[in-house]
């Protein structure tokens, strides 16, 4: 089932919007919202992210016992 929707656009982004609808032959503009809308209104796997940033989730040792800075 599919449901048709009418947008605005500015006309910069219109003219950006043709102008890549005639490079990309292979795309529509239904493909193309459908692909933007998956990406943009997909939930988001974090854990990348909160290991690339050394954020830690769990662990094993208390940090306040075993703190790096602690004399």
């Amino acid at each position: 089932m599919s449901v048709q929707r009418s947008i605005e656009l500015p006309e910069h982004l219109a003219q950006r919007l043709d102008a890549y609808l005639q490079t990309h032959p292979k795309e529509s503009l239904s493909s193309l919202v459908i692909d933007i809308l998956e990406m943009k209104l997909q939930p988001r796997d974090l854990s990348k992210l909160l290991e690339l940033s050394g954020i830690v989730t769990e662990s094993s040792l208390n940090a306040a016992e075993h703190a790096e800075d602690t004399l």
